[in-house]
């Protein structure tokens, strides 16, 4: 398989808090990793360095085989990575087409050519099974169907590395299903890596390859997903939490 992004032994503090400890992983293409773990373990601090966010304190990023440091979530995106977050990242009060090239707008002679932002944005989000018009505005959109334009848009340019950040919360089952479906689409068409970032392994376990477990900064877990099952994922997060919950009653026997 064709890397595309690997990370070696990152790691991020805050005072004297680790929330991130020397984690390496590779994202190969057309793979769908799940990264999972409970509140703090690190999933956020992981994803927002890998968009240029902030730089991990220690460790290197490796995208297509040569070290890369973001300087800002701009030259993380203009090389190829981009972000999807939970509650999407769309403006209200614009169309479809402007948040579709929002940062890449089409210019013809010096002018925004409106036209054949429309025109293209309809058609990238029809390949992903979306019908609907580039001049409806966002706020009138389901939460799933804000979700599909945020996909369809890093489908549409090339996007190598695709960050998902609980993109499955707040939907309704049928959203879920979509989403879901939308995400395997999404992989099959392009040659893209997809980290999705979740809470929940029942949205996650039908569409990874591979599994990938932080707790509290640390890697726990790395598995391919035929290889592992919601029971054993669970009991890896949650015994590490009784065990922790264990020590900490002990101080005071």
């Amino acid at each position: 398989m064709e890397e595309i992004i690997r990370t070696e032994n990152l790691t991020k503090k805050y005072d004297t808090m680790v929330a991130l400890d020397n984690v390496s992983f590779v994202a190969h293409k057309k793979e769908i990793i799940g990264l999972v773990g409970d509140n703090g373990a690190g999933k956020s601090t992981l994803i927002n360095i890998l968009v240029g966010l902030f730089p991990p304190d220690e460790g290197k990023i490796f995208l297509d085989g040569r070290e890369v440091r973001f300087t800002s979530p701009g030259d993380a995106r203009k090389r190829g990575i981009e972000i999807v977050y939970q509650f999407s990242n769309l403006i209200e009060g614009m169309p479809i087409y402007k948040n579709f090239f929002m940062g890449r707008e089409i210019i013809n002679r010096g002018i925004l050519d409106n036209k054949a932002m429309r025109k293209e944005s309809e058609y990238a989000l029809d390949e992903i099974g979306i019908t609907k018009s580039a001049d409806q505005l966002v706020e009138e959109l389901s939460g799933g169907q804000r979700q599909a334009v945020s996909l369809g848009r890093a489908f549409h340019f090339g996007t190598k590395v695709l960050l998902l950040d609980e993109p499955t919360t707040g939907l309704s089952l049928k959203e879920v299903d979509r989403t879901l479906n939308r995400i395997k689409l999404i992989r099959d068409k392009a040659n893209m890596s997809i980290i999705f970032v979740t809470h929940n392994l029942r949205h996650i376990m039908p569409i990874a390859d591979r599994i990938m477990v932080l707790y509290h900064g640390e890697k726990v877990l790395d598995k391919e997903t035929k290889h592992t099952n919601i029971a054993e994922l669970t009991k890896m997060i949650t015994a590490r939490i009784k065990e922790e919950e264990h020590v900490d009653r002990t101080k005071y026997i």
